[in-house]
């Protein structure tokens, strides 16, 4: 949705029709965009560049999400992402919390650019109550 304070990409096989504004990506390497975009990195990053509504939320515009610097990675690299999206999704039909498959999954991100332990924890750490 284009209004949210976290990342709510969904990766979707089944068909199902969206009841409000949505915006839909088609191609290839889904699963790694679902998993990138909605990563700790991702909240962090679109935080600094989107218009905010001024209540918490930012606006998760098509714009912003074309220019976001998204790392190419190896087809073997890319199906350990579509692994962990496969596990996420398992575990949200089983009513299983998937904290641990999300924090694997931002760590794998993370693992992507050359941040210092400083910027890492940071982004992790970010918007933690």
């Amino acid at each position: 949705i284009e209004l949210s304070d976290v990342p709510k990409f969904s990766y979707d096989q089944s068909s199902y029709f969206a009841e409000a504004t949505t915006f839909i990506m088609t191609g290839s390497h889904l699963k790694y965009l679902t998993a990138f975009l909605n990563s700790k990195l991702s909240e962090w990053y679109f935080d600094k560049i989107t218009t905010t509504s001024g209540v918490g939320t930012n606006r998760w515009k098509k714009i912003y999400i074309e220019d976001f610097p998204i790392v190419r990675i190896s087809p073997t690299a890319e199906k350990q992402f579509d692994l962990l999206i496969d596990k996420a999704i398992s575990d949200i039909k089983a009513g299983i919390n998937s904290a641990e498959t999300d924090c694997q999954i931002n760590h794998q991100i993370l693992n992507l650019y050359d941040f210092t332990e400083q910027e890492r924890n940071l982004i992790l750490e970010f918007k933690k109550l």
